[in-house]
């Protein structure tokens, strides 16, 4: 039949054509917007200014062929004890030490993150021109209680706009969510204020990140924890242990998708590892702050229970050994160390769990491990 006859080659070549050029169009459209920035209601306008990927750290690709993506530093770009320093970070965070707020009049419990670039190092002498809260990846561990007044500063050291996302947080639209529809980024050099009361509804272990072209934003680097607690500070936890893995990703050698995996801002083999006793209830906060990947984590010698969801206590607790996570969402889960020797904990997705070009290493990325001593 007629219409069934293949495409003539001068209909493919129009075709392809068009396409080309709709790329090139919704390309440039995104780089006007990327170099754009206004100041707002609640945002302080700074000078306005555009930067090229290389100024910026990210590759020069993103708005030809559309490869988001950090790019290498220099080996020597950072020294030995800033490299020890980025370790010692990331063990902190596991262990849940929180950024100190500074107490304004009235109560109110003030912190200030500061969007600005940072050189990371990942593995071997692999470091990379990223973007962090405060000079780390991920942003500080941020702890509230219900009943504070808290007042959350934005501080945009970046040559682009950006925003803070507070996920599953129920406050004001205009706090919140993607730049133009329901607030306005922070320009370069500009800040932006996000006050508001916490409330038992927020309770839980929730994700912070830049909603701001999320997958070039989040995947350079820009995204943290938020934990709310009850407002008793004499409530005993049951917990030993209460341990947080935030899940991380970047994009490395110019590669279209997420390919090196971190854990507390670090992948195997310089991911934290976790040490806890015979006996111990433990709990382990997770936090998938990769901006596409699902990942599939599971611990190694036994089974453990699930007993929160995105911040929400479950009714009915769902024992398992492997839990999934999309993008943004958390999950605690407890088991009782009963089996001393050294368990591996991981993502089941095996590319999750590489280096690119790292062949000294069996294991990297998504890869920890539980030392359980009696």
């Amino acid at each position: 039949m007629r219409w069934m006859r293949k495409p003539s080659k001068r209909w493919r070549l129009t075709a392809l054509v068009m396409v080309v050029v709709a790329a090139a169009l919704l390309g440039a459209r995104e780089a006007a917007r990327v170099q754009g920035g206004t100041g707002a209601a609640g945002v302080d306008g700074g000078a306005s200014h555009g930067g090229s990927g290389s100024a910026i750290g990210l590759n020069q690709t993103y708005c030809g062929a559309g490869v988001l993506g950090v790019t290498d530093a220099p080996t020597d770009a950072i020294s030995a004890a800033s490299r020890d320093q980025q370790d010692q970070t990331a063990v902190a965070l596991m262990h849940e030490q929180t950024m100190p707020p500074t107490l304004l009049p009235g109560g109110i419990k003030e912190f200030i993150l500061t969007a600005e670039p940072v050189i990371w190092h990942l593995y071997l002498d692999k470091n990379v021109h990223a973007w962090g809260y405060n000079g780390q990846v991920p942003g500080p561990l941020i702890r509230l209680r219900v009943g504070d007044t808290v007042r959350i500063v934005l501080r945009n050291r970046l040559p682009v706009p950006t925003t803070l996302h507070l996920q599953g947080l129920d406050i004001s639209p205009g706090l919140q969510g993607v730049p133009g529809i329901s607030q306005r980024p922070a320009p370069p050099g500009g800040s932006a204020v996000y006050q508001f009361r916490v409330t038992t509804e927020m309770v839980g272990t929730h994700a912070y990140f830049s909603d701001a072209q999320r997958d070039l934003q989040i995947d350079a680097g820009l995204h943290g924890v938020l934990i709310v607690d009850w407002a008793s500070s004499t409530a005993q936890s049951p917990h030993a242990v209460d341990a947080l893995f935030e899940i991380g990703a970047f994009k490395v050698d110019a590669s279209p998708m997420e390919n090196v995996f971190t854990l507390d801002g670090k992948p195997a083999p310089e991911a934290p590892q976790l040490t806890v006793h015979i006996g111990d209830l433990v709990r382990l906060r997770l936090v998938n702050n990769s901006a596409e990947c699902y990942h599939a984590m599971h611990l190694h010698g036994g089974t453990f229970w699930l007993v929160d969801e995105d911040g929400h206590p479950l009714k009915h607790p769902l024992e398992m050994n492997v839990i999934s996570l999309a993008p943004a969402e958390t999950a605690d889960i407890e088991f009782v160390a009963r089996n001393p020797g050294t368990w591996m904990f991981h993502c089941h997705i095996m590319d999750h769990m590489m280096n690119p070009d790292d062949n000294v290493d069996d294991m990297g990325g998504l890869v920890t491990y539980i030392h359980i001593e009696g």
